[in-house]
C-alpha cells in the first residue's frame, strides 16, 4: 500500500480582527501541548492556562463533554439492556432457546455498518445540534418499542432500527472533540466519554436488578420490559437541551449564547492544523487519500482487534447463570446482574489511568497503552480458554472475568491517535473515525456467530483463544504504526503524522481545489496567530 500524498490544508476561514490571548501549548502554529507541560497538567490540563482559555474549556466541557457522556451513556445502557433482559426473563418469555440473541446482535451490527460512513460524512457538512439529537430521538422511540416485543422477529426488526439510529454517535462525538481539543487534552476527554461505555452496562445491570425486584409483574409487565421503558424515559431528558447548546466544529461555529466571537477565535488558534479549515465538497483526490493512507488501515486493524478481544467479558453473566444448572439456586437474577458490574468498574479505572498516562508522562504517545491493553487482555483470554469452566474454586475464573476489559480500556488511545494523525483534513478524519467502528462492527457481526455462540456459553473455548489472537493483534498493530510514524518523523522532522512532509501550499491549491475545500485569498491571513500575551 502506498501512502497518499496528504498535505497540511490551507486555511479557508477568515481571521477576525479581534485581539485575544495566545493559546497555551502552541509554538509557531504547531501544537506542542503534549511536550511542554507544567506539573499542574498532570492533575488537569486547564490549570496552567489563561483565565480566558480556561473559560473556553469550561464552556466546551460543559456542553460537548456533558452531552457526549450522556448520549454515550444512554446508548450503552440500551446496547447492554438486551443482554440484561435476556438473563432476566426475556429468554423464557420470548422462547429464545437457540441463537436468536446472536441473530439480533448481528442485525444491530449490520445496521450500524450501513449507516456509519454516511453519518460521519454528513456531520462534516451539517450542524450537530440538530443532527445528533435527531438520531437519539430515533433510538429512544425504538427503546420504548422493545418493551412490547412478543416474538423473535420483532426483536430482530427493532434491534436493526436501533442500530441504524445509534450508528456513528460515538465516532461523531470523537470527531467533534478532535476539532476542539489539543493533543494533551484529547485522550483524557475521550477516556471520560469512554467511561460511559463501561458505566452504561454497569448501570443497566443495576437497573435490571432493581426493575426485576421492584417492578416485575407491575401493570402486567415483566421486569425486563420495565428496563426498556425506564431507559427510554432517561433518554428523553437528555435530548432536549442538546438542540440549544451543542457546539459545532470551530471552523463553522458562530457566536451564540454559549461561545463569544473572541472565544471562537481562541478555539480556532488552539488547533492550528484544523481550526480554520472548513470541509467543502468531497473530491476524487480526497477520496483517494481515504483508501491509500497506511496509517488509516493500521488504525482500523487495531480497532478490529480491540472489538473481538473484548468479547469474553460478556460470558460472565452466562457463567453465573450456568452454575444454577449444576447447583440449583447458586445465584439469583439480581446477583447475576450485579456480580458482573465490577468488569466495568475495572475498565473505568484502567481507562482513566491509560488516558492520563498518554496525555502526560508519555508525551502524547498512544501506542504504549495499546500494547499494555492488548497483551494483558490476550493473556487473560488464554487463561480463560485453557482452564476449567466450572472449577472447584471459582475465585480465579471470577477474577479473570473481571480483567477482560483491558482491551476496551485502551480504545481511547486509537480514537485519539486517529484524530492526532489526520488533523487538518476534516473529511479524511471523519472517514477514518467512522471506519474504526465500521470494521469493528463488521467483525462483531460475524466472528461471534462462529466462536461465541449463545448455545456454547459460557465455555466458548474457541472464542477465548480467538479473542486472545485479536488482542495480540492490537499490540502488533500499535507497534507497527508507531514505527511507521517514527520513520516518517525522521524524514520530515515533524511528529510523524501524515501531513508532516508532503507537498507545499502551491501544490495543495492546484488541481481544482483537490482537497475539497473552498479558498478565498482575499480573506485568508497567513501572518500567524493574531493574539496578545
Amino acid at each position: 500500500m502506498v501512502n497518499a500524498q496528504i498535505s497540511p490544508l490551507e486555511e479557508n476561514v477568515a481571521r477576525k480582527d479581534i485581539a485575544h490571548v495566545s493559546p497555551a501549548g502552541i509554538e509557531g502554529n504547531v501544537d506542542v501541548s503534549a511536550k511542554n507541560q507544567s506539573w499542574k497538567n498532570y492533575f488537569w490540563d486547564s490549570w496552567d492556562k489563561s483565565p480566558e482559555e480556561r473559560r473556553l474549556l469550561f464552556k466546551l466541557d460543559l456542553t460537548l463533554m456533558t452531552f457526549g457522556c450522556l448520549g454515550t451513556f444512554i446508548k450503552y445502557i440500551d446496547r447492554s439492556n438486551i443482554n440484561s433482559a435476556f438473563v432476566s426473563g426475556m429468554k423464557e418469555d420470548l422462547r429464545l432457546y437457540g441463537n436468536e440473541l446472536n441473530y439480533a446482535s448481528t442485525a444491530f451490527s449490520i445496521a450500524n455498518i450501513i449507516g456509519l460512513w454516511p453519518c460521519n460524512l454528513i456531520l462534516t457538512r451539517s450542524n450537530p445540534k440538530w443532527f445528533i439529537p435527531l438520531l437519539e430521538a430515533g433510538w429512544t422511540i425504538c427503546t420504548f418499542a422493545q418493551a412490547a416485543m412478543k416474538a423473535p422477529l420483532q426483536m430482530y426488526v427493532l434491534r436493526t432500527l436501533t442500530g441504524l439510529f445509534e450508528t456513528g454517535h460515538y465516532s461523531a462525538i470523537v470527531y467533534l472533540c478532535g476539532a476542539w481539543y489539543q493533543k494533551a487534552e484529547l485522550s483524557r476527554r475521550l477516556a471520560i466519554i469512554n467511561c460511559a461505555t463501561a458505566i452504561g452496562p454497569m448501570f443497566s445491570s443495576y437497573l435490571q436488578a432493581a426493575a426485576y425486584t421492584g417492578l416485575n409483574g407491575r401493570h402486567g409487565m415483566a421486569g425486563w420490559q420495565w428496563l426498556f421503558i425506564i431507559d427510554g424515559v432517561i433518554s428523553i431528558g437528555i435530548i432536549i437541551p442538546q438542540c440549544l447548546f451543542y457546539p459545532d466544529v470551530p471552523s463553522r461555529q458562530k457566536p451564540d449564547w454559549v461561545f463569544t466571537e473572541k472565544e471562537i477565535e481562541i478555539a480556532r488558534d488552539r488547533n492550528p492544523r484544523e481550526g480554520r479549515v472548513k470541509q467543502g465538497k468531497f473530491t476524487r483526490t480526497q477520496m483517494k487519500r481515504w483508501l491509500l493512507t497506511p496509517d488509516i488501515w493500521l488504525l482500523w486493524l487495531i480497532s478490529i482487534g480491540n472489538s473481538i478481544g473484548n468479547q469474553p467479558s460478556s460470558s460472565m453473566a452466562f457463567w453465573l447463570k450456568a452454575w444454577n444448572k449444576k447447583h440449583p439456586k447458586s445465584f439469583t437474577v439480581p446477583q447475576i446482574n450485579n456480580y458482573t458490574t465490577p468488569i466495568q468498574a475495572v475498565t473505568v479505572v484502567v481507562t482513566l489511568f491509560m488516558a492520563w498516562s498518554s496525555d502526560t508522562w508519555l508525551g502524547g504517545r498512544r501506542w504504549p497503552m495499546l500494547v499494555v491493553g492488548g497483551v494483558v487482555n490476550g493473556i487473560v483470554c488464554i487463561l480463560l480458554g485453557s482452564t476449567p469452566v466450572f472449577p472447584k474454586n471459582r475465585a480465579f475464573r471470577w477474577f479473570l472475568y473481571y480483567q477482560t476489559g483491558w482491551a476496551q480500556a485502551s480504545n481511547s488511545m486509537f480514537w485519539a491517535w486517529t484524530q492526532d494523525t489526520l488533523s487538518g483534513d476534516p473529511g479524511t478524519r471523519a472517514w477514518a473515525s467512522a471506519g474504526l467502528n465500521v470494521w469493528a462492527w463488521t467483525f462483531i457481526a460475524t466472528v461471534p456467530l462462529a466462536v461465541f455462540k449463545t448455545t456454547d456459553q459460557p465455555a466458548v473455548v474457541a472464542g477465548n483463544f480467538t479473542a486472545a489472537g485479536f488482542c495480540f493483534t492490537v499490540a502488533i498493530g500499535a507497534v507497527a504504526l508507531a514505527y511507521l510514524q517514527h520513520r516518517r518523523s525522521l524524514t520530515s522532522g515533524g511528529d510523524g503524522s501524515i501531513d508532516d512532509s508532503q507537498g507545499s501550499d502551491s501544490e495543495i491549491r492546484s488541481s481544482d481545489n483537490a482537497d475539497g475545500l473552498v479558498y478565498d485569498d482575499s480573506k485568508i491571513v497567513r501572518t500567524g496567530i493574531k493574539a496578545v500575551a
